[in-house]
């Protein structure tokens, strides 16, 4: 496997049921800061804002790179995006990650989100 510099998946997470957590910040947090306790990410800095009415953005700085997050309560849709630099060998941590994602919205199984390997060449 060459060296690459990380995976970045892009989830565009759609017909949300999970109302509750999509319009609750601090619910949001706690899902973002499970995911980096679960798989040892170093967060580093965190940045947050509630927009009126409705819709919650994060985004958290991490020694690895970065997880964003973007909530559209209105069209039960959240854009969640994140790349690391570790190595993994295949995509199976980012899909544990997504299902974990799904699981938690409680949105419709039939979507996938987009793996890239991010490379220094």
């Amino acid at each position: 496997m060459s060296q690459t510099s990380g995976k970045h998946m892009i989830c565009d997470i759609k017909n949300i049921t999970n109302h509750t957590l999509l319009s609750t910040p601090n619910l949001i947090k706690t899902m973002l800061d499970n995911i980096c306790k679960k798989y040892n990410y170093t967060i580093l800095q965190k940045s947050t804002h509630e927009f009126a009415p409705q819709g919650f953005t994060a985004i958290y700085l991490l020694s690895e790179s970065h997880i964003s997050i973007h909530t559209f309560p209105e069209k039960q849709y959240a854009a969640i995006d994140i790349y690391t630099c570790r190595q993994y060998p295949d995509n199976q941590v980012y899909l544990e990650i997504y299902d974990y994602l799904i699981e938690q919205f409680q949105a419709d199984l039939n979507q996938q989100p987009t793996i890239i390997d991010r490379n220094f060449t």
